[in-house]
């Protein structure tokens, strides 16, 4: 997976910059932490490695995906389709 930070916003109350953790996974991007900075810019708060991967495999696991195949395919894996109308 490849992480990128996502638009910081600053927070007035506590003083504090928050900036989004970015994953790009197969399935779409995903927020999986967040780093929160003094309004000069130091770190006060970042997300553990395994804190982020636990939160992408968990994120990622909610996610619904499209299976394209006839309606025999569909059947033998057990998959029930759902049309979606405009």
């Amino acid at each position: 997976h490849l992480t990128s930070p996502g638009t910081p916003r600053f927070d007035v109350k506590n003083q504090t910059w928050k900036v989004p953790v970015l994953c790009k996974t197969d399935r779409g991007i995903l927020i999986i932490g967040e780093f929160s900075l003094d309004k000069v810019g130091n770190f006060k708060k970042i997300p553990t490695k395994e804190e982020m991967l636990k939160t992408v495999e968990m994120e990622v696991s909610k996610l619904p995906y499209l299976f394209y195949g006839t309606r025999k395919e569909l059947e033998e894996k057990n998959i029930k389709p759902v049309a979606i109308w405009r």
